[in-house]
C-alpha cells in the first residue's frame, strides 16, 4: 500500500513485454470495444494494451474458459464471436422468431370482411352524423353564453362518469346542462361507433317484420333507436314498435324529438313508433320483444369482483330473457338480444360472462363469435400474478372518417379521441353454429410489432386464441374485426403442430395471399 494526498492506494499491476507478448501478472486480460484492458486492482483507471497482441497470449488468455475453439483464426471474426459468447444466457426470448413459422406453413386469405366499414353507411346517414349537432341545436338550441360553456360542461360530465362515479346520482340525465352535455358528446360519439358496427352487419342479423316489438333498455337520448334507423335504409318503413325504458323522463323526451328530427331529414316513410317508458330493467311492457337491446347500461352498474361479476351476469341474462317474445307452442319465434358495453377490461369481462349464460339458455351468437364454444379471450384475471388476461374487444381509428365538428369539440374539452372502442355481444335463440368448411379468425386486438419485422395480431377461433401473423405477400389490410376466412381445413393435429407464442399460448397462424388458392375457392363458391 502506498500513502498519497488522497489516501492508501494499492499499486497497480505492472504491464510486462515478453517474448510472446504483453503479460499482465496476477490480473486477467480482457476485450473490449475499444481494445485488450488490463484492470488494476481496485483502481478506476484501465490501461489499453492495444490491439496487436500475439496470437497465443490471445488465446491463453482472453480465451481460457472457452471450449470448442474451432473458429477462424481470422481476428476481426473472433471478435465477433467473443461477443456473441458473452451475451447473458438469460436474457429473454422473443416470442416469434422467422425460424419458429415458417412461409411453407402459411395459409391463404379467402375473403376478409370488416366490422367497422365506413363505406356501407348510406350518404344519407353520413350527412346527419356529420352535422349532427345543427340537429340538437334544433330542438334544443343553445345561446352564445351556453356554448361558451358546453365544452367545460363536456368535461365536468365526463369526470362525474369516471373519476366521479360514486359522487353520481341515479337521476344526473334530468339536469338540463348534464343533458345537454351527453347530447352534444357522448351521445354523437356512440352514434358514430354504433352506425359503423350496425352497418356492416349482415342482412339477416336484424330479421324483423312488419308488427314487431322493439325493447331499449337505458335507452337515454335513444342513440342505439336512432343508430339504427341510420344504418339500415331497410328497416326504416317496417312497421315497428320501439319501447325506450329509462329512468329520465327528459332523455327520453330529448331523444324522442332527435328521433324525429332525423326521421324528418332523412325523409320518406318512417314506420316507427316511440313508446317512452319510465323504469329499469326489470320494469314490465305491454309487449313481449323480438329485438332486446341495451348499450352502455351495464358499466354503470359494475361492482369489484370476480364473484360479483359472474353473479350480476346471472341475474341480467334472466332479466333479458324475460323480455324476449318466444312465441306460442305451434309457432315458436327467434328473439335476439344485442349488448354493447365501452371497450374496457371489466366490461369486457362482464360481456363475456353474459355470453356464456345466454349459450346455456339455448342462444346461438351472431356476432362478434365465429363460433359456441368457450371464449378464449374472456378478460379473466389470472390466480398467480393477477393479471387480466385478454379480452375481447374491437376498435377503429377516428381521425379519417369521424365528423370534423365533433373531433374539434373533443379537443375543446380536453378530451381527445382517436380511436373508438366497444364490446358485445349479438346472441338469436336456437341460432345454429355455423357448419365451418373453411377457418374462421375474429381479430380482437390492434396491430402487435414482432421479430424479424413482422405485424401480429391476436384473434378468437373454435380452437382457441390464436396469433395471425401477416405474410411477406399479404396484399389485404387486417384490423381489429376484421372476421378472415384461410383456405384449407385445419384438424387438431394440424392445431398442434403450430407453434405457440410463449407470451399467451395461442398458436401462431402465417396468413398471406395466395392467388391460385384464393380465386379457385372463390369461382367456387359463386357456383354454389
Amino acid at each position: 500500500m502506498k500513502k498519497t494526498a488522497r489516501g492508501f492506494r494499492r499499486p497497480r499491476a505492472k504491464v510486462k513485454k515478453t517474448a510472446r507478448g504483453f503479460s499482465c501478472p496476477k490480473t486477467k486480460v480482457k476485450k473490449t470495444a475499444r481494445g485488450f484492458r488490463c484492470p488494476r486492482a481496485k483502481s478506476r483507471k484501465t490501461v489499453f494494451l492495444g490491439e496487436n497482441m500475439a496470437e497465443p497470449f490471445y488465446k491463453s488468455v482472453a480465451y481460457k474458459k472457452r471450449k470448442n475453439t474451432n473458429k477462424d483464426e481470422n481476428p476481426k471474426q473472433e471478435r465477433s464471436d467473443f461477443r456473441k459468447d458473452t451475451k447473458s444466457s438469460d436474457s429473454r426470448k422473443q416470442p416469434f422468431t422467422k425460424q419458429a413459422v415458417p412461409e411453407k406453413q402459411s395459409s391463404a386469405v379467402v375473403r376478409n370482411t370488416k366490422m367497422f366499414d365506413a363505406d356501407k353507411i348510406a350518404d344519407d346517414a353520413k350527412a346527419i352524423l356529420e352535422g349532427f349537432d345543427d340537429i340538437i341545436q334544433s330542438v334544443r338550441p343553445l345561446n352564445a353564453k351556453q356554448r361558451a360553456l358546453l365544452a367545460s360542461d363536456i368535461a365536468r360530465l365526463s369526470r362525474s362518469l369516471t373519476s366521479q362515479r360514486s359522487e353520481r346520482r341515479v337521476g344526473y340525465m334530468n339536469e338540463t346542462t348534464t343533458l345537454t352535455a351527453y347530447a352534444h358528446y357522448f351521445t354523437w360519439w356512440n352514434l358514430v361507433r354504433l352506425t359503423r358496427l350496425f352497418a356492416s352487419m349482415s342482412a339477416e342479423s336484424f330479421a324483423l317484420c312488419d308488427g314487431d316489438a322493439c325493447l331499449d333498455i337505458g335507452s337515454g337520448p335513444l342513440t342505439l333507436p336512432i343508430a339504427l334507423y341510420l344504418s339500415r335504409p331497410e328497416l326504416r318503413a317496417k312497421k315497428l314498435t320501439w319501447y325506450c325504458l329509462d329512468y329520465s323522463q327528459n332523455s327520453l323526451a330529448l331523444g324522442e324529438d332527435l328521433f324525429l328530427a332525423v326521421a324528418a331529414r332523412l325523409g320518406g316513410d318512417c314506420g316507427w313508433k316511440i313508446i317512452r317508458v319510465k323504469g329499469g330493467i326489470g320494469t314490465a311492457i305491454k309487449q313481449k320483444a323480438s329485438l332486446v337491446t341495451c348499450a352502455n347500461m351495464f358499466n354503470e352498474s359494475l361492482g369489484e369482483g370476480e364473484a360479483n361479476l359472474e353473479l350480476l351476469a346471472k341475474k341480467q341474462a334472466l332479466a333479458l330473457m324475460s323480455y324476449a317474445d318466444t312465441g306460442s307452442e305451434e309457432q315458436r319465434k327467434t328473439p335476439a338480444i344485442l349488448v354493447i358495453e365501452p371497450g374496457v377490461p371489466q366490461s369486457a369481462r362482464f360481456i363475456s360472462l353474459l355470453r356464456d349464460a345466454l349459450i346455456r339458455r339455448s342462444y346461438g351468437i351472431i356476432a362478434p363469435c365465429p363460433h359456441f364454444q368457450a371464449c378464449p379471450m374472456n378478460g379473466q384475471r389470472h390466480t398467480k400474478n393477477g393479471r387480466i388476461g385478454k379480452w375481447c374487444n374491437f376498435a377503429f381509428s377516428t381521425a379519417e372518417n369521424a365528423p370534423k365538428r365533433l373531433l374539434k369539440l373533443s379537443m375543446s374539452a380536453k378530451l381527445p379521441k382517436d380511436r373508438a372502442v366497444l364490446s358485445f355481444v349479438f346472441a338469436r335463440l336456437n341460432e345454429k353454429e355455423p357448419n365451418l368448411t373453411l377457418p374462421l379468425f375474429r381479430v380482437a386486438s390492434d396491430p402487435i410489432r414482432l421479430s424479424d419485422h413482422r405485424i401480429g395480431h391476436y384473434a378468437c377461433t373454435s380452437d382457441g386464441l390464436a396469433l395471425i401473423v401477416e405474410g411477406k405477400v399479404l396484399d389485404t389490410k387486417i384490423e381489429s374485426g376484421d372476421l378472415i376466412e384461410l383456405y384449407g381445413k385445419m384438424t387438431e393435429k394440424d392445431i398442434r403442430a403450430l407453434p405457440r407464442d410463449e407470451k399467451s399460448g395461442a398458436f401462431i397462424q402465417v396468413v398471406t395471399r395466395d392467388e391460385k388458392k384464393a380465386d379457385a375457392k372463390q369461382k367456387k363458391l359463386e357456383r354454389k
